[in-house]
């Protein structure tokens, strides 16, 4: 069962319980009139009975306009006339009126009322000699009890109008609520506007700047899509007014709902008998959308900015991240035109040249020139630029660098807005070039300094040319000295050997670029540690020899290998007591000699063990008591490993002397032991 079938149920069964309660108090006044009135009164009951409870089930009798109200006056009116008056049977017309008043409202309880004194007034006509001067005053009881039924009525009736629009308009605003986009709420406010009792269409007007009126949403009646309102209409639209001031043959409200954009809404017939109620409902709806559609333009706009913040982000990254400035010219345009949501270009105002880009130069270039920076310039400013570009057609121009201008082509309004975003992109674009310059001026520095160390290559080599002329030069008078030294006695051979081997690392020196480790002929190395051992002994130190009898022939040229043991023996000489013993030991195995310098002097940290080796380093609390460059034993190593072989220290600490020890390949067929 629909809710409006229950209420008409409710109705007639209100109307059948108060015609019940008359029925009942007529009963009572029967009772009360005595055995004169009640035949009459009796029959006028019974009737009256079995009217109302036909009313009640017989549907027809219901929707009769006038029928039910009429029966319950003439039965009233029966019973008043059958009961004497002085019972104050006039009080039955009460129920009359008040089924009247819920049936048709206030004018219902009116009509009721009226019919009433007419029929009391039949009676009183009617009864003749009978009827007394108070009996009138019932007349003026039956006005007020009319009166102020069909007052307390209106006012129920206003209450439930009342609760009724605040129900449609609750369901509109929750239907408003719902919806995010500005498009979507008008559309629903159209929707909403145009169920509203007595209302035949509504429409969005938009208001250009140029005064058209263009209907962008209707539902039911609506004027033309676009038209041109007067100055006096514009003026109209922007306050509340009625809609015949804007088409004169409409009527109905324009209320705005939009300052910016500029919008309005436009409602059609309604009926003046519902016009007050209707209108406050339309105020209240619009009223309560447009904040609704004010938060939704806000939202929009806000989610636009953080679009193009996202956009302007990106662009930028993907312009540091060039690394040419073709690349750099060419992201930037592409930034420009996702964000101008147009063509754009990089020109030159000076000769119009298009660096990047599809726009025209001449036209783009006329605007620039001449012009302060960043700017938004309609192309209609300049004959030449209205011509290509159309006078309607919008540019904005925003300096890169010196010379060179971005232009971008758009709406007007978003050109305006988003000028500080292109501003942006160019800053961004003129950062990344500068980088670049400086990058390639660097580069072009690097290719000279190349050059210029190719340059100073060159002249060193000259200069070893120059030493390796100089080392030849000393021979002749080495060669001098060392047959002076041969004629001289048994005592100065140390002196030859001296220069012998002087004169061998002169000549390794002089052969070191076209010979490698390998190219000399192998060493005795026992044989050559006797001679080093004889010239240190000169020095007056003691050292003993451990080898074995037989050859032991290394890998290596005589210089380089006495050249190790010189270097090892000084050195164990330097950090040893005077008189203490040194021993030189050699020993093979099947692939290598071994070589080891023992000396029972200062001793070597074990933390210094490792680095002993390493160029200029001097073992802490030695290099003030000893006089040295920390070369030796450095050079030591390096020999030894360009010829395959392994050095190392061992020290128990300091105060228990030091071992030097070295291995080299044995030479390809030697003899071993």
């Amino acid at each position: 069962m629909g809710r409006t079938a229950a209420a008409t149920q409710a109705r007639e069964r209100a109307h059948l319980l108060i015609r019940l309660a008359a029925i009942a108090l007529g009963g009572t006044l029967v009772l009360l009139a005595g055995v004169g009135a009640t035949s009459l009164a009796a029959l006028v009951l019974v009737l009256y009975l079995a009217a109302a409870v036909t009313v009640r089930y017989y549907p027809p009798l219901q929707r009769a306009p006038f029928v039910v109200p009429v029966l319950d006056l003439a039965a009233v009116t029966g019973l008043i006339f059958a009961l004497p008056l002085t019972l104050g049977p006039w009080i039955l017309y009460a129920f009359a009126i008040g089924v009247a008043a819920l049936r048709a409202g206030p004018l219902g309880a009116v009509a009721a009322t009226a019919l009433a004194v007419v029929g009391y007034d039949g009676v009183l006509v009617a009864r003749g000699e009978q009827a007394r001067a108070t009996d009138l005053w019932p007349v003026q009881a039956l006005i007020a009890i009319g009166l102020v039924t069909a007052e307390i009525v209106w006012a129920l009736g206003r209450q439930d109008i009342e609760t009724l629009w605040s129900r449609i308009h609750a369901r509109a605003l929750s239907g408003l609520t719902r919806q995010r986009e500005p498009d979507e709420v008008l559309r629903a406010l159209v929707h909403e506007l145009a169920r509203l009792q007595s209302v035949q269409g509504a429409w969005v007007w938009a208001i250009g700047p140029d005064q058209r009126i263009r209907t962008t949403v209707s539902v039911g009646a609506a004027p033309h899509a676009e038209m041109v309102a007067s100055a006096e209409a514009a003026r109209t639209l922007q306050v509340p007014s009625a809609l015949e001031r804007i088409v004169p043959d409409m009527a109905g409200l324009s209320i705005p709902v939009s300052v910016d954009p500029p919008l309005t809404i436009g409602v059609d017939e309604i009926k003046e008998e519902d016009r007050a109620m209707t209108a406050g409902a339309i105020h209240d709806l619009v009223g309560d959308a447009a904040a609704l559609l004010s938060a939704a333009f806000e939202r929009t706009h806000q989610d636009e900015k953080l679009r193009t913040l996202d956009d302007t982000a990106r662009a930028i990254g993907e312009i540091g991240g060039e690394r040419t400035q073709a690349g750099v010219l060419a992201s930037t345009v592409l930034a420009a035109e996702r964000i101008a949501t147009g063509r754009a270009a990089i020109i030159k105002p000076t000769d119009g040249t298009v660096v990047v880009g599809d726009l025209p130069g001449g036209p783009l270039s006329e605007l620039a020139r001449d012009r302060r920076l960043p700017a938004v310039v309609s192309a209609g400013t300049v004959p030449l630029a209205a011509q290509v570009l159309g006078g309607e057609a919008t540019v904005a121009l925003v300096g890169i660098s010196e010379g060179r201008v971005l232009a971008a082509l758009g709406p007007a309004d978003l050109l305006g807005a988003r000028l500080a975003r292109l501003e942006q992109i160019a800053h961004a674009a003129r950062d990344r070039l500068a980088l670049l310059v400086e990058r390639d001026a660097l580069q072009l520095a690097a290719n000279e300094l190349g050059r210029d160390v190719q340059s100073l290559g060159g002249a060193l080599r000259a200069k070893e040319d120059a030493l390796t002329t100089a080392v030849h030069e000393l021979r002749n008078p080495l060669t001098a000295v060392h047959g002076y030294a041969t004629l001289m006695s048994r005592n100065l051979q140390a002196v030859q050997g001296q220069l012998t081997q002087l004169e061998r690392l002169m000549a390794d020196l002089l052969s070191a670029e076209q010979r490698t480790p390998g190219d000399d002929a192998p060493v005795d190395a026992a044989a050559e540690a006797r001679q080093a051992i004889a010239r240190a002994r000169i020095r007056g130190a003691r050292i003993d020899l451990d080898a074995p009898a037989q050859p032991v022939r290394v890998a290596i040229g005589r210089a380089r290998f006495a050249q190790i043991l010189d270097n090892l023996i000084s050195n164990a000489i330097k950090y040893s007591p005077t008189a203490e013993p040194i021993l030189v030991s050699i020993q093979t195995d099947a692939t290598s000699g071994k070589v080891s310098v023992v000396d029972q002097g200062m001793g070597i940290p074990t933390e210094h063990l490792a680095r002993v080796f390493d160029r200029f380093y001097r073992v802490g609390g030695t290099a003030d008591a000893v006089a040295g460059q920390g070369l030796g034993l450095s050079i030591c190593k390096e020999i030894v490993t360009a010829h395959g072989g392994k050095i190392w220290a061992e020290s128990e600490g300091p105060g228990r002397g030091s071992t030097f020890s070295f291995t080299l390949p044995l030479a390809i067929g030697a003899a071993t032991t």
